[in-house]
Order: structure tokens, then C-alpha cells, then sequence
């Protein structure tokens, strides 16, 4: 079973909305990407914690990456 919603947001809405959408499949693909590297490289898993630290460097490094959610971009590693 699905569950879809359509939304109708207003332009100033829309804008952030898509910020938080790009930085969350931006961030997922990079954290799936890191994991897969881990696997393959080692015989551990990376720890989603691990990933959330690394996640809190690289928004220190990348301004761009600082300007967006945490809450957005910490969900899409879990």
C-alpha cells in the first residue's frame, strides 16, 4: 500500500522544497556510495553514526552543504 499526496506550495515554498529534496538525494546517494566502498574494501560495515560525524565535517568544509537542513540531511543516512 502507497501513500500519495500531491502538494501545491507556494513559490517561496517551492524553492525550499526542492533545496531539501536535492540535498537529500544528494546526500543519500553519497552516503549509499560510501557504504558500498566500505564493503569492499573492509570486512565492517560503516555505522550510520560514523556517517553523521562525517556529515558534520563536511557541512564545516562546504558552505553550500551548511546552508541546507541537518534534519534533512541526517534522515537521509538513516
Amino acid at each position: 500500500m502507497s501513500i500519495r499526496q500531491r502538494l501545491y506550495p507556494q513559490p517561496s515554498e517551492e524553492v525550499t522544497l526542492q533545496r531539501h529534496c536535492s540535498d537529500s538525494r544528494f546526500i543519500y546517494n553519497l552516503g549509499l556510495e560510501q557504504r558500498n566502498l566500505w564493503r569492499s574494501i573492509r570486512s565492517a560495515r560503516i555505522t550510520t553514526a560514523t556517517q553523521m560525524k562525517e556529515l558534520t565535517e563536511a557541512r564545516r568544509a562546504f558552505s553550500w552543504l551548511a546552508e541546507g537542513s541537518s534534519s534533512v540531511q541526517q534522515a537521509a543516512l538513516r
